[in-house]
């Protein structure tokens, strides 16, 4: 009972200290939320879900559309485009200017349709739709090719049976000697003909897809940002605990404050139990904040497992401690601690995925992959999307939080070793 005592009193006296420290609180806690909500707020604006014809949502893509052919297949596809709900237009540019406005960054990609684009369908000759995109955003910019292949799906379709159309009346021979006009006029009769029965049969398909979870409850299919940005400064901002708990750590024993706890009827182990469960809290406490604003201004999904994201983030919270205690352990200075904790933030953040400017690198093969999954910031940051995205089961969250335990019971018995208390 008194060493529980004792290291509530020490988990108390350090996180009254902290809660005196702005500097560190807004670093923090403000900092990854304006960086999180910023993000969040400017891809959910700039790709913000658009209501189509029935109610579904999906991206709102800024495309330029250059359609320089003479035919009427090329406005197919670009009716084909705005019919996805997915791409907003602009037509009013010439394909030099497109390209010079995607260098520059105004839009997400230019789809440029040439002059030639009927009469190559019709003709059955191959033919091209040039995409540019932009360099700088190829998340986004890598959507538009697979939406333009969609696009093209139809003018393909048709060249295909009016071609069959056309071979199918010369090899049976039962218009031979008839005019150009009338062959062009039952050649135009078929492909209608089948083309309506295809769009028919699209609109109303014999075959339709219900997507339900297993509950029965229909599925959102819609992205939400949240998920993307919000765990990453989570996890980042957490590890950047790690140089405050290390300059903690030399400014107590340069103080003569452990000299004074020692003098005192309190064991070692309270003194470093009550530091390790304070600064857990403080990451408990960034994680319920954060998740909490992204929840309320973005109805960001919290999964359906709360034990796990519960033992998720007291993992972290413990994986965070105990590297600061092993900085803290094998630095000379608490400047030098600060230091190298603040550049293992920046490091480990960009290895371990946690820096949010691409697909994360513990997804990846080669070294690179191999390094990311070496860092505590890729197993948590794995973790809370496998909760958030409901796209893992409790097993697949465990194995994460098991990860980070091992490595912080590693980091604790270095720091034990090197720890001196004087």
């Amino acid at each position: 009972m008194n060493s529980l005592r004792d290291v509530l009193a020490i988990t108390w006296k350090e996180l009254q200290v902290r809660a005196r420290d702005r500097g560190s609180l807004a670093v923090l806690f403000l900092l990854p939320l304006v960086f999180g909500l910023m993000l969040t707020l400017m891809y959910t604006s700039s790709f913000s879900s658009a209501e189509g014809d029935e109610g579904q949502s999906g991206l709102n893509l800024p495309v330029y559309v250059v359609n320089e052919d003479l035919g009427s297949y090329g406005q197919q596809v670009v009716e084909a485009l705005q019919q996805t709900h997915m791409v907003e237009i602009n037509e009013g540019v010439t394909a030099i200017e497109a390209d010079s406005k995607i260098g520059e960054g105004e839009r997400l990609a230019a789809i440029i349709i040439p002059e030639d684009f009927s009469a190559k369908i019709d003709n059955y000759e191959p033919t091209k739709v040039v995409v540019l995109v932009d360099p700088t955003q190829p998340q986004f910019a890598s959507i538009i090719p697979g939406l333009v292949n969609y696009a093209i799906t139809g003018p393909t379709i048709q060249g295909e049976i009016q071609f069959g159309v056309r071979s199918i009346l010369k090899e049976s021979g039962v218009l031979e000697g008839a005019d150009e006009e009338l062959i062009q006029a039952i050649e135009a009769q078929n492909t209608g003909v089948i083309m309506t029965q295809l769009q028919t049969m699209q609109q109303k398909p014999a075959i339709s897809i219900d997507s339900k979870d297993v509950s029965g409850q229909e599925t959102d299919t819609s992205f939400n940002f949240s998920v993307f940005f919000m765990p990453a400064f989570t996890v980042m901002f957490a590890f950047f605990l790690v140089g405050v708990i290390g300059l903690t750590l030399h400014t107590e024993k340069d103080n003569g404050t452990f000299r004074r706890l020692l003098a005192a009827p309190i064991k070692r182990g309270s003194i470093i139990g009550g530091n390790m469960i304070a600064y857990m809290a403080i990451v408990f406490l960034q994680v319920v904040l954060l998740f909490g604003f992204s929840a309320v201004l973005f109805s960001m999904p919290l999964g359906n497992s709360p034990v796990a994201l519960l033992l998720l983030t007291l993992a972290l919270g413990l994986c965070v401690s105990c590297m600061g205690l092993m900085i803290g352990a094998l630095t000379k200075t608490g400047k030098q601690a600060d230091t190298v904790g603040v550049v293992l933030g920046f490091v480990l953040a960009g290895l371990g995925g946690a820096l949010p400017v691409g697909p994360p690198l513990y997804e990846n093969e080669g070294i690179l992959g191999f390094l990311s999954r070496l860092t505590p910031q890729a197993h948590a940051l794995q973790g809370y999307r496998l909760i958030l995205s409901e796209t893992g089961n409790f097993a697949d969250v465990m194995l994460q939080v098991v990860i980070l335990l091992v490595m912080a019971i590693v980091m604790f018995a270095i720091a034990t070793w090197q720890l001196k208390f004087e």
